[in-house]
Protein backbone atom coordinates (compact mmCIF):
# COMPACT_ATOMS: atom_id res chain seq x y z
CA UNK A 1 0.00 0.00 0.00
CA UNK A 2 1.36 3.41 -0.95
CA UNK A 3 0.97 6.52 1.16
CA UNK A 4 2.10 10.15 0.96
CA UNK A 5 5.17 11.15 2.93
CA UNK A 6 3.13 13.95 4.47
CA UNK A 7 1.39 11.36 6.67
CA UNK A 8 4.57 9.93 8.14
CA UNK A 9 5.90 10.87 11.55
CA UNK A 10 9.47 10.97 12.82
CA UNK A 11 8.95 7.76 14.74
CA UNK A 12 8.65 5.85 11.46
CA UNK A 13 11.53 4.69 9.30
CA UNK A 14 13.38 7.36 7.34
CA UNK A 15 13.37 5.51 3.98
CA UNK A 16 10.52 7.74 2.80
CA UNK A 17 13.05 10.57 2.40
CA UNK A 18 14.46 8.80 -0.66
CA UNK A 19 11.17 8.81 -2.51
CA UNK A 20 8.03 10.91 -2.55
CA UNK A 21 6.03 7.70 -2.14
CA UNK A 22 6.60 5.02 0.49
CA UNK A 23 5.92 1.33 0.79
CA UNK A 24 4.44 0.39 4.13
CA UNK A 25 4.54 -3.37 3.56
CA UNK A 26 8.16 -4.59 3.67
CA UNK A 27 7.26 -7.34 1.24
CA UNK A 28 6.27 -4.76 -1.38
CA UNK A 29 9.62 -3.01 -1.63
CA UNK A 30 10.05 -4.12 -5.27
CA UNK A 31 6.73 -2.65 -6.37
CA UNK A 32 7.04 -0.44 -9.47
CA UNK A 33 6.43 3.25 -8.83
CA UNK A 34 3.75 4.71 -11.12
CA UNK A 35 5.09 8.14 -12.08
CA UNK A 36 1.77 9.10 -13.65
CA UNK A 37 0.19 9.09 -10.20
CA UNK A 38 2.59 11.80 -9.02
CA UNK A 39 2.34 15.54 -9.51
CA UNK A 40 4.79 17.19 -11.92
CA UNK A 41 6.82 18.69 -9.09
CA UNK A 42 7.21 15.26 -7.47
CA UNK A 43 8.42 13.52 -10.63
CA UNK A 44 10.07 16.43 -12.47
CA UNK A 45 13.66 15.53 -11.56
CA UNK A 46 14.79 11.91 -11.51
CA UNK A 47 17.98 9.91 -11.27
CA UNK A 48 18.14 6.31 -12.54
CA UNK A 49 19.98 3.82 -10.30
CA UNK A 50 20.30 0.03 -10.10
CA UNK A 51 17.16 -1.74 -8.90
CA UNK A 52 18.92 -3.05 -5.82
CA UNK A 53 20.05 0.41 -4.73
CA UNK A 54 16.57 1.87 -5.08
CA UNK A 55 14.96 -1.11 -3.36
CA UNK A 56 17.45 -0.79 -0.50
CA UNK A 57 16.78 2.89 -0.07
CA UNK A 58 13.01 2.43 -0.09
CA UNK A 59 12.88 -0.52 2.25
CA UNK A 60 11.81 0.36 5.83
CA UNK A 61 14.22 -1.20 8.29
CA UNK A 62 15.69 1.36 10.67
CA UNK A 63 14.06 3.96 12.84
CA UNK A 64 15.86 7.27 13.28
CA UNK A 65 17.52 7.96 16.61
CA UNK A 66 15.49 10.06 19.06
CA UNK A 67 15.97 13.72 18.29
CA UNK A 68 17.77 13.06 14.99
CA UNK A 69 17.45 15.89 12.47
CA UNK A 70 15.63 14.37 9.47
CA UNK A 71 16.88 17.17 7.23
CA UNK A 72 20.52 16.13 7.81
CA UNK A 73 20.93 14.39 4.47
CA UNK A 74 24.56 13.33 5.06
CA UNK A 75 23.55 11.53 8.23
CA UNK A 76 20.62 9.91 6.45
CA UNK A 77 22.88 8.78 3.59
CA UNK A 78 25.31 7.20 6.04
CA UNK A 79 22.44 5.43 7.81
CA UNK A 80 21.02 4.02 4.55
CA UNK A 81 24.47 2.90 3.38
CA UNK A 82 25.07 1.14 6.69
CA UNK A 83 21.65 -0.48 6.52
CA UNK A 84 22.34 -1.80 3.03
CA UNK A 85 25.01 -4.10 4.45
CA UNK A 86 22.23 -6.22 5.96
CA UNK A 87 20.00 -6.13 2.86
CA UNK A 88 22.10 -8.56 0.81
CA UNK A 89 22.20 -6.24 -2.20
CA UNK A 90 22.74 -8.64 -5.09
CA UNK A 91 24.89 -7.67 -8.06
CA UNK A 92 25.70 -4.16 -6.83
CA UNK A 93 28.89 -3.43 -4.94
CA UNK A 94 28.82 -1.62 -1.64
CA UNK A 95 30.97 1.17 -3.10
CA UNK A 96 28.44 1.80 -5.88
CA UNK A 97 25.59 1.71 -3.38
CA UNK A 98 27.31 4.22 -1.11
CA UNK A 99 28.27 6.54 -3.98
CA UNK A 100 24.72 6.52 -5.35
CA UNK A 101 23.15 7.29 -1.99
CA UNK A 102 25.71 10.00 -1.22
CA UNK A 103 25.07 11.67 -4.60
CA UNK A 104 21.35 11.67 -3.94
CA UNK A 105 21.84 13.01 -0.42
CA UNK A 106 24.10 15.80 -1.70
CA UNK A 107 21.44 16.75 -4.24
CA UNK A 108 18.73 16.85 -1.58
CA UNK A 109 20.97 18.86 0.71
CA UNK A 110 21.46 21.43 -2.05
CA UNK A 111 17.68 21.82 -2.44
CA UNK A 112 16.91 19.43 -5.30
CA UNK A 113 13.70 17.43 -5.01
CA UNK A 114 15.31 14.45 -6.71
CA UNK A 115 13.40 11.18 -7.13
CA UNK A 116 15.24 7.88 -7.39
CA UNK A 117 14.00 5.61 -10.20
CA UNK A 118 15.10 2.02 -10.69
CA UNK A 119 16.36 0.71 -14.02
CA UNK A 120 13.25 -1.44 -14.26
CA UNK A 121 10.99 1.59 -13.73
CA UNK A 122 13.02 3.54 -16.29
CA UNK A 123 12.10 1.00 -19.00
CA UNK A 124 8.60 2.47 -19.06
CA UNK A 125 10.00 5.95 -19.81
CA UNK A 126 11.41 7.55 -22.96
CA UNK A 127 14.92 9.00 -22.80
CA UNK A 128 17.27 10.48 -25.41
CA UNK A 129 19.35 7.92 -27.37
CA UNK A 130 22.08 6.41 -25.21
CA UNK A 131 20.31 7.22 -21.96
CA UNK A 132 19.63 6.83 -19.09
CA UNK A 133 23.06 7.00 -17.49
CA UNK A 134 23.84 6.67 -13.81
CA UNK A 135 24.58 9.92 -11.95
CA UNK A 136 22.74 11.94 -14.62
CA UNK A 137 19.67 13.97 -13.71
CA UNK A 138 16.71 13.94 -16.09
CA UNK A 139 13.82 16.40 -16.37
CA UNK A 140 10.24 15.44 -17.19
CA UNK A 141 8.54 16.83 -20.28
CA UNK A 142 5.96 19.39 -19.08
CA UNK A 143 3.08 17.69 -20.91
CA UNK A 144 4.19 14.08 -21.56
CA UNK A 145 4.54 12.11 -18.31
CA UNK A 146 6.61 9.31 -19.87
CA UNK A 147 9.20 11.51 -21.64
CA UNK A 148 12.39 12.70 -19.95
CA UNK A 149 15.16 14.93 -21.29
CA UNK A 150 18.68 15.53 -20.02
CA UNK A 151 18.89 18.60 -17.80
CA UNK A 152 21.35 20.18 -20.25
CA UNK A 153 19.04 19.98 -23.28
CA UNK A 154 15.66 20.29 -21.58
CA UNK A 155 14.74 23.76 -22.87
CA UNK A 156 15.86 23.16 -26.45
CA UNK A 157 14.02 19.83 -26.66
CA UNK A 158 10.83 21.13 -25.03
CA UNK A 159 10.65 24.16 -27.34
CA UNK A 160 11.44 22.06 -30.41
CA UNK A 161 8.68 19.62 -29.49
CA UNK A 162 6.17 22.45 -29.07
CA UNK A 163 7.15 24.08 -32.36
CA UNK A 164 7.01 20.73 -34.18
CA UNK A 165 3.50 20.14 -32.85
CA UNK A 166 2.39 23.52 -34.18
CA UNK A 167 3.82 22.68 -37.63
CA UNK A 168 2.18 19.24 -37.60
CA UNK A 169 -1.13 20.83 -36.68
CA UNK A 170 -0.96 23.29 -39.58
CA UNK A 171 0.06 20.67 -42.13
CA UNK A 172 -2.74 18.36 -40.96
CA UNK A 173 -5.20 21.23 -41.41
CA UNK A 174 -4.07 21.62 -45.04
CA UNK A 175 -1.38 24.34 -45.00
CA UNK A 176 0.38 24.74 -48.36
CA UNK A 177 2.62 27.66 -47.39
CA UNK A 178 4.25 28.18 -44.01
CA UNK A 179 6.44 31.10 -42.98
CA UNK A 180 8.17 31.29 -39.62
CA UNK A 181 9.20 34.67 -38.21
CA UNK A 182 11.34 35.38 -35.17
CA UNK A 183 9.78 37.78 -32.66
CA UNK A 184 12.08 37.35 -29.64
CA UNK A 185 14.42 34.87 -28.03
CA UNK A 186 16.07 32.00 -29.89
CA UNK A 187 16.47 32.84 -33.56
CA UNK A 188 18.35 31.73 -36.67
CA UNK A 189 21.23 29.81 -35.10
CA UNK A 190 18.81 27.89 -32.92
CA UNK A 191 16.46 27.21 -35.85
CA UNK A 192 19.32 25.76 -37.89
CA UNK A 193 19.84 23.04 -35.27
CA UNK A 194 16.22 21.98 -35.15
CA UNK A 195 14.91 18.72 -36.56
CA UNK A 196 11.25 19.28 -37.41
CA UNK A 197 8.54 18.10 -39.76
CA UNK A 198 9.76 20.75 -42.22
CA UNK A 199 12.89 18.72 -42.93
CA UNK A 200 11.16 16.59 -45.54
CA UNK A 201 9.63 19.42 -47.58
CA UNK A 202 10.88 22.29 -49.68
CA UNK A 203 12.27 25.02 -47.45
CA UNK A 204 13.73 28.35 -48.54
CA UNK A 205 15.26 31.05 -46.35
CA UNK A 206 14.67 34.77 -46.83
CA UNK A 207 13.23 34.31 -50.31
CA UNK A 208 11.34 37.39 -51.50
CA UNK A 209 11.91 39.32 -48.27
CA UNK A 210 13.42 42.75 -47.78
CA UNK A 211 16.65 43.16 -45.82
CA UNK A 212 14.65 44.44 -42.86
CA UNK A 213 12.17 41.57 -42.81
CA UNK A 214 14.92 39.03 -43.51
CA UNK A 215 16.37 39.76 -40.08
CA UNK A 216 13.33 38.13 -38.50
CA UNK A 217 12.61 35.55 -41.22
CA UNK A 218 13.65 32.07 -40.06
CA UNK A 219 12.40 29.91 -42.89
CA UNK A 220 9.58 29.35 -45.33
CA UNK A 221 8.08 26.14 -46.67
CA UNK A 222 5.91 25.42 -49.69
CA UNK A 223 3.89 22.20 -49.71
CA UNK A 224 1.84 20.32 -52.28
CA UNK A 225 -0.69 19.46 -49.63
CA UNK A 226 -3.89 17.67 -50.64
CA UNK A 227 -4.65 16.98 -46.98
CA UNK A 228 -8.32 17.24 -46.00
CA UNK A 229 -8.48 19.16 -42.70
CA UNK A 230 -8.07 16.84 -39.73
CA UNK A 231 -7.00 17.31 -36.13
CA UNK A 232 -3.94 15.13 -35.35
CA UNK A 233 -4.12 12.64 -32.53
CA UNK A 234 -2.07 12.85 -29.35
CA UNK A 235 -1.53 16.61 -29.31
CA UNK A 236 -0.17 17.64 -25.90
CA UNK A 237 0.43 21.41 -26.21
CA UNK A 238 -2.75 22.09 -28.20
CA UNK A 239 -5.18 21.79 -25.22
CA UNK A 240 -3.31 24.69 -23.55
CA UNK A 241 -3.23 26.99 -26.61
CA UNK A 242 -6.56 28.80 -27.26
CA UNK A 243 -5.27 30.55 -30.40
CA UNK A 244 -4.19 27.24 -31.94
CA UNK A 245 -7.65 25.89 -31.18
CA UNK A 246 -9.26 28.92 -32.85
CA UNK A 247 -7.22 28.39 -36.01
CA UNK A 248 -8.16 24.71 -36.11
CA UNK A 249 -11.86 25.44 -35.62
CA UNK A 250 -11.75 28.21 -38.21
CA UNK A 251 -10.25 25.88 -40.78
CA UNK A 252 -12.37 22.81 -40.10
CA UNK A 253 -15.73 24.52 -39.59
CA UNK A 254 -15.54 27.75 -41.55
CA UNK A 255 -13.04 27.19 -44.35
CA UNK A 256 -10.30 29.51 -43.06
CA UNK A 257 -7.87 30.22 -45.92
CA UNK A 258 -5.05 31.97 -44.09
CA UNK A 259 -3.59 31.51 -40.63
CA UNK A 260 -1.36 33.20 -38.09
CA UNK A 261 -0.42 31.71 -34.74
CA UNK A 262 2.44 32.04 -32.28
CA UNK A 263 4.64 29.56 -30.45
CA UNK A 264 5.50 30.99 -27.04
CA UNK A 265 8.02 29.50 -24.64
CA UNK A 266 8.17 31.57 -21.46
CA UNK A 267 8.24 29.28 -18.40
CA UNK A 268 11.64 27.95 -17.34
CA UNK A 269 9.94 25.25 -15.21
CA UNK A 270 12.62 25.81 -12.58
CA UNK A 271 15.36 24.52 -14.91
CA UNK A 272 17.77 27.44 -14.71
CA UNK A 273 21.26 28.52 -13.68
CA UNK A 274 20.43 28.02 -10.01
CA UNK A 275 19.49 24.38 -10.58
CA UNK A 276 22.61 23.91 -12.71
CA UNK A 277 24.80 25.07 -9.81
CA UNK A 278 23.07 22.74 -7.34
CA UNK A 279 23.48 19.76 -9.68
CA UNK A 280 27.16 20.48 -10.16
CA UNK A 281 27.66 21.02 -6.43
CA UNK A 282 26.18 17.59 -5.79
CA UNK A 283 28.65 16.07 -8.27
CA UNK A 284 25.90 14.87 -10.60
CA UNK A 285 25.75 14.96 -14.40
CA UNK A 286 23.75 17.50 -16.42
CA UNK A 287 23.90 15.29 -19.52
CA UNK A 288 25.88 17.73 -21.66
CA UNK A 289 26.54 21.44 -21.97
CA UNK A 290 23.73 23.25 -20.18
CA UNK A 291 21.49 25.40 -22.37
CA UNK A 292 19.72 27.99 -20.25
CA UNK A 293 16.15 29.13 -20.74
CA UNK A 294 15.42 31.95 -23.19
CA UNK A 295 11.93 33.43 -23.39
CA UNK A 296 11.03 32.88 -27.05
CA UNK A 297 8.21 33.77 -29.40
CA UNK A 298 8.01 32.61 -33.01
CA UNK A 299 5.17 33.60 -35.32
CA UNK A 300 3.90 31.14 -37.91
CA UNK A 301 1.68 32.39 -40.73
CA UNK A 302 0.70 31.29 -44.21
CA UNK A 303 -2.03 29.88 -46.42
CA UNK A 304 -4.24 26.83 -46.39
CA UNK A 305 -4.91 24.96 -49.63
CA UNK A 306 -8.34 25.63 -51.20
CA UNK A 307 -10.98 23.29 -49.83
CA UNK A 308 -12.85 21.09 -52.28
Amino acid sequence: MLSSTATLGQEQSFYFLVSVMTINNPGDFKKILDLRSLSYSERQLIIVLPDEVVATARRPVINPNPGENLSDWKSIAARIAKASLSFNVIGVGMELTTDAINAWAAARESGLNLLQISRTEAKALTFPPGHPREQAIYVAHPALPSVYYTTATFHRMAFEHKFSEAILLLMSLGANKITVEHVRGWSREFAAKMSTSLDSIEVTADAGHSAKSASTHLFEATLNNPQAPVLPLDLVWYPHEPTWQAVAQGRMKFGLSQFSLTVNYEDDFGINAGLKMRVQKAGLDLGGTFEDHTATTWKIHGDFAPMN
